[in-house]
């Protein structure tokens, strides 16, 4: 399989199919969209690159290694890199999860095509620039939100055979005799951010399983207006690393309706996740809203930052499809305010419910987040109690509460993460390095770059599972669960916790992970990693048929790869 540029997802760990030392644990994310531990989605920038590059004559294609790994386990991965042929290779390390697995991939493909160039970018890519551009099997790193303009002037240049970069801004590169240049981080537009027009009609014929959710994401701004201290996208992240003023950058939402359509009729099947809509003006959104209606797409789930009213709130509602997310992450205001939100009460999130689905909202999703500040075993305790109670007054209701921790890492960039003593955190790990062999520490609280004054890291673990046990139980006493979805979780959780103790006394006692518990560990593996789920909708989904799965690699290909 030949291009000019070829981008490669990676699994988080790059050998997680072998590993019997590392336990990918139920909950070891925040199990919030429909992926696995692996976290096998890509960032969507990676559309928006192909799609650019290919108007201008430039051959893309997207491999998403992680997804075909967990769907073919006979997958043999050094085969199918051998099967690819570019002279550029680009990996994302946007979501620091990725830290161990696309490092890894890097080599591998260092070793098996010493002359293509391979260039890294994302989010983690541009605070860990520095470090990243000094591995040996990093040519360059492509810093910035949006990296359009220096991979196009960048691909072109490769294409005419040439490694002269140094007039290309946002650059880090390494030259023949090792040295490293950095072109200087200049592009940074303010407006039109990510200027190229998806085309989801890859997605029209998608093989999809009796339990699939098609679903495709938008994203119709960069950054953030807000400045929640625990993300790495917020006002002061981009202020700091990203180095703009203006840190809500807005994408043509021309762009984004045309998006809509190139789904076509299989937009009748699929939900549209809108993410940051909480950023767009009433217009935009209005705008949006009206092109999902006249397509027929099923469902949209719609993320909102404040409780919506008036207007806003019609706008919503008018078309019955509508789900909305909010986050206020605790119930306790004091809490959810120093997490950036607590610009409403539990009170004022009550009386407003009703008047949300009177409006026609289809339905009212309520995060909450483990590992805030001043967040006590005890408070994590009453914000579950809180959610049985809306589970309770709004019985029959679609109105759905979840709780997950902040895992696997605290973001570099954020609040928190710089000033980690103001705001009564503790970081563990700084480097990219450490980041790295976090991702295979055997469990996962000891993954966790962070712990607070009020919850150690292994706190935060239990506490997690605690919660999630009593949130399904009482998700199974109001009929939101069958009783069977709801055992099944129970017993996976009830398994987890008991091979997490067991491993974290076999490695107290002996340092190591013994023999048995290590085939405990990899039979565990084997079915945890075997299917898809979430909170949302906590069914086996078997992989392949979400938006973000390979497209790419022909059958006929996979099958010549894999071991017998």
């Amino acid at each position: 399989m030949e291009a000019d540029l070829i981008l490669l997802h990676a699994p988080s760990v790059f050998d997680f199919r072998e590993r019997d030392d590392v336990l990918f644990a139920y909950l070891s994310d925040s199990d919030s969209v429909n992926v696995s531990s692996i976290y096998e989605m890509y960032p969507l920038g990676f559309l928006s690159i192909k799609e650019r590059l290919q108007a201008e004559g430039v051959k893309v294609q997207i491999v998403n290694l992680a997804s075909l790994m967990l769907r073919y386990p006979k997958l043999n991965v050094p085969r199918l890199i051998k099967r690819l042929k570019a002279p550029a290779f680009g990996l994302d390390l946007h979501w620091m999860a990725h830290c161990h697995g696309s490092l890894e991939v890097a080599s591998l493909v260092r070793e098996i095509h010493p002359d293509s160039l391979i260039l890294f970018g994302g989010l983690s890519a541009t605070y860990y620039a520095r470090e990243l551009v000094r591995y040996p099997q990093v040519d360059v790193v492509v810093q910035g939100y949006d990296t359009l303009d220096p991979l196009s002037k960048l691909m072109n240049r490769v294409l005419a055979g040439r490694r002269d970069f140094e007039d290309i801004p946002n650059l880090l590169y390494r030259t023949p005799d090792g040295g490293i240049v950095e072109t200087g981080f200049t592009h940074r537009p303010s407006q039109n951010y990510n200027a190229a027009t998806v085309d989801w009609s890859f997605y029209r014929e998608a093989s999809l399983s009796v339990t699939a959710s098609p679903a495709i994401m938008t994203l119709p701004n960069t950054g953030c207006a807000h400045d929640c201290p625990w993300c790495g996208g917020s006002r002061s992240a981009y202020r700091s690393f990203m180095g703009v003023k203006r840190t809500l950058i807005p994408k043509d939402n021309r762009r984004v309706i045309e998006e809509l359509a190139t789904l076509g009729a299989a937009a009748r099947k699929t939900s549209i996740h809108a993410l940051q809509c909480y950023s767009e003006t009433p217009d935009r959104l209005a705008e949006f809203l009206r092109q999902a209606e006249d397509l027929n797409y099923r469902a949209l789930y719609v993320e909102q930052f404040d409780l919506p009213t008036g207007r806003l709130l019609q706008l919503l509602g008018a078309s019955g499809k509508v789900h909305l997310l909010l986050s206020p992450e605790s119930h306790d205001q004091t809490i959810s305010r120093l997490s950036g939100r607590g610009n409403y009460t539990m009170q004022e999130l009550e009386q407003w419910i009703p008047q949300a689905l009177d409006s026609g909202i289809a339905g009212i999703l309520v995060w909450f987040f483990i590992g805030m500040p001043r967040q006590t075993p005890e408070s994590v305790a009453e914000t579950v109690s809180y959610s049985e109670r809306l589970l309770q007054k709004f019985r029959g209701k679609p109105v759905l509460p979840l709780v997950c921790p902040m895992v696997p890492f605290l973001d570099p960039g954020s609040r928190f993460f710089e000033e980690p003593e103001k705001h009564g955190y503790t970081v563990f790990f700084r480097s990219l390095a450490e980041h790295r062999r976090a991702m295979v520490e055997p469990v996962w609280h000891r993954r966790l770059n962070y712990q607070t004054a009020w919850l150690s890291r292994k706190e935060i673990q239990d506490v997690t599972y605690e919660s999630v046990r009593r949130l399904t139980m009482a998700k199974a006493e109001v009929g939101i669960l069958p009783a069977s979805f709801a055992g099944r979780i129970l017993g996976v959780i009830d398994e987890t916790r008991s091979l997490l103790t067991e491993i974290e006394c076999s490695l107290n006692r002996d340092g190591v992970i013994d023999a048995p518990l290590r085939n405990a560990v990899k039979a565990y593996n084997r079915d945890a990693l075997s299917c898809s789920t979430d909170q949302i909708i906590p069914v086996p989904r078997p992989f392949g048929g979400r938006w973000f799965d390979d497209f790419t690699v022909p059958r006929e290909l996979l099958q010549a790869v894999q071991d017998d």
